[in-house]
């Protein structure tokens, strides 16, 4: 069961592996990142930075595509993370519905604009995000679980 997505350029950090991968009860995290899946030394950093009794899988977004109804029937608490919005936004438009997606670290870039303390977003990515709020998905932007949640929703 899918209980939380998040996009997270830095992946597995502090914040996703503690607090929270605690917070969800999290037993398995889906890394969704083309660019990772086909780096060898990335996957291996990643295995090595997880919690042991946390499972690990890093897909590129075509191939979490193709792995869609095995994703969906996985009984253990998963946490999905994604690098990129516009990865996101294609694997939210493949899977259907879901709930709330959690922004929480998307760097600051040229012609970005800042949202929050750690989410700026290009042009490109607010019309994405627009397009996932449209769908009545509740895009919040919170660091750590005890932080309030801003609704990104009610600012675009």
């Amino acid at each position: 069961m899918i209980k939380l997505i998040r996009v997270d350029h830095r992946l597995l950090h502090g914040q996703v592996i503690f607090s929270w991968s605690k917070f969800a009860s999290i037993e398995r995290i889906i890394v969704i990142d083309t660019a990772t899946a086909n780096d060898d030394f990335k996957k291996m950093s990643l295995k090595l930075a997880k919690p042991e009794d946390i499972k690990l899988n890093v897909f590129s977004v075509d191939a979490a595509i193709a792995k869609m109804e095995q994703i969906k029937a996985l009984k253990d608490n998963v946490m999905l993370i994604f690098a990129q919005v516009s990865e996101l936004a294609k694997f939210v438009e493949a899977y259907g519905h879901v709930d709330e997606i959690n922004y929480g670290g998307i760097p600051d870039r040229p012609n970005a604009k800042r949202y929050s303390n750690a989410v700026f977003l290009t042009p490109e990515e607010v019309d994405l995000t627009k397009k996932m709020c449209d769908q009545g998905i509740d895009i919040v932007m919170q660091q750590v679980p005890s932080s309030g949640k801003e609704f990104l929703n009610k600012i675009l």
